[in-house]
């Protein structure tokens, strides 16, 4: 067979990262990072403790990421290595202590379209794998990936879960996509260090973090508050703990008005496969976690309250990863959708606190347009006002021009904390309901549905359809290759955290 180069190169990272929540007083003692590199491939025989699954060739090489070490482990899978389904790499090393590890990163680079897992094993023939994918991504591009240690699951060959307290391998494998004769992966600098307590880690350098235009996280992250307790008058929505009281959905598309026909309907098996994966949703440090399933795929879904709600008040603290597009959905139906979003955008010409109309009319207000910073290794450092003049954008006359009240992107950009908690409220008042928000105190949007103008919208027949009550639903959105934003609307690997979730009914 033709002799075809599948380059994929991943940088595996487990690092601390404590926070500070918004408004705690007053900052408590930075803790001190301690890090431990695993495997750096250098030394006198920096791969010596490489390993295989099928015949192949690992070398050093000088190819590294940004950020990375300064040498590589190169592994080329031989030509007739008969790889048919599967293939593996990774590297043994003495008995390590992961127990106190809360992520793995890691970052990939690949031409074809696959499904990964990343696995952690201990004797015994114990393993736990993170899944991960690919497919509907760009090729040939960096991507990061995000394993949380609670989201590993146990595979059906293995005989149990492992002991990170006594790991002794790590291994990386590429599965249903093969066969893999020929092609060549590269690993870089796997780092571990000690436990977060609630917000994502990052690789550390002496220069602080390394971004690459991932997910954004503080440099000198603090050590947490505790759980709020809710308002008077409000009660509490999330425990905590458990996602008691709430149902994951799958995402499915909508009809984009009442009785509208459908712009693509799935059906059959595409139906039954859809209704399958109804995403990645934990719980982490008292927070709900919400990704991709598998992480990179491009597949969204949502996280749908049991309990539904009329006029309310609902207040939740946030928190993004950097290039997220995610938000809540109010007076919904059952799946999820259609029903009022409120955005929480945290993305490339994205928005937070304003509205989108999930099957109703795709109704869109926004106050303002965000994007972000970078420094000069590409790292995300803080929130700015999208350009206007970009080459498409969302916000324009027409989608701030339909607030009955919209906040200047300066008064925002003041009180937003990049990279922290942020709390968020909405008020939903109406039968054909008008909706307001805030984030951290300020006042970003209203929109009144009942005065409305928009393309196929019409009032009575979106609240015949919605219903004087609905659901809440949080959202994880899609990120297909065919998405004009494509990962810059949800990068691989990225999620957004949801805690302290409480709720006033007003009727």
């Amino acid at each position: 067979m033709r002799n075809r180069w599948f380059v994929f190169v991943t940088l595996f990272v487990l690092a601390p990262n404590l926070f500070e929540t918004a408004g705690a007083q007053p900052k408590k003692p930075q803790p001190k990072k301690t890090e431990h590199v695993i495997t750096d491939f250098e030394g006198a025989k920096p791969v010596a403790a490489s390993f295989t699954t099928h015949t192949a060739n690992v070398t050093v090489v000088k190819e590294v990421p940004q950020g990375g070490g300064k040498l590589a482990a190169r592994t080329v899978v031989d030509d007739a290595a008969a790889a048919a389904t599967y293939f593996g790499t990774g590297f043994r090393f003495p008995t390590l202590d992961l127990s106190g590890a809360a992520e793995i990163r890691f970052w990939i680079k690949t031409d074809i379209e696959s499904t990964f897992n990343f696995q952690i094993h201990s004797d015994g023939n114990r393993a736990s794998v993170f899944r991960f994918s690919t497919v509907g991504s760009k090729l040939e591009t960096w991507k990061q990936i995000v394993a949380p240690v609670a989201s590993f699951t146990v595979p059906r060959w293995s005989k149990g879960k492992a002991d990170w307290k006594h790991v002794t391998r790590w291994q990386v494998t590429a599965f249903e996509s093969g066969p893999y004769d020929g092609k060549t992966i590269v690993l870089d600098q796997v780092v571990s260090a000690a436990r977060r307590s609630g917000k994502p880690p990052l690789p550390v350098t002496k220069d602080g973090p390394v971004q690459r235009g991932g997910p954004i996280h503080l440099k000198q992250p603090a050590t947490p508050s505790a759980a709020k307790s809710p308002p008077k008058g409000f009660r509490s929505l999330f425990d905590g703990q458990t996602l008691n009281g709430w149902k994951a959905q799958a995402r499915l598309p909508v009809p984009q008005y009442p009785d509208a026909p459908f712009k693509w309907r799935l059906e059959g098996e595409a139906l039954a496969a859809a209704k399958k994966n109804t995403g990645r949703w934990t719980i982490d440090e008292g927070a709900i976690v919400g990704g991709q399933e598998p992480p990179g795929s491009g597949k969204g879904a949502y996280l749908v309250s049991e309990e539904t709600f009329g006029d309310f008040e609902l207040i939740m603290d946030m928190q993004p990863d950097w290039k997220t597009d995610s938000g809540f959905l109010v007076r919904t139906l059952p799946g999820g959708s259609p029903g009022m979003q409120v955005l929480v955008d945290h993305r490339p010409q994205g928005g937070i606190g304003g509205f989108y109309g999930n099957g109703v009319a795709g109704v869109h207000g926004m106050p303002f347009a965000i994007d972000a910073e970078y420094d000069k290794k590409g790292n995300p450092i803080r929130m700015l006002a999208a350009n206007p003049d970009a080459d498409r954008v969302e916000l324009n006359q027409k989608t701030r021009a339909i607030l009955k009240y919209a906040a200047d992107v300066d008064d925002f950009l003041k009180i937003w904390k990049f990279g922290e908690w942020n709390t968020i409220r909405v008020r939903c008042v109406g039968r054909i309901p008008t909706l307001t928000t805030w984030v951290n105190g300020v006042k970003i949007a209203v929109l009144d549905m009942n005065a409305v103008e928009w393309k196929n919208y019409d009032p009575e027949a979106c609240a015949r359809l919605l219903g004087r009550k609905g659901h809440i639903s949080l959202e994880v959105h899609d990120s297909h290759s065919r998405d004009w934003l494509g990962t810059n609307r949800w990068w691989p690997g990225a999620v957004v955290r949801w805690k302290n979730i409480f709720i006033r009914e007003l009727d």
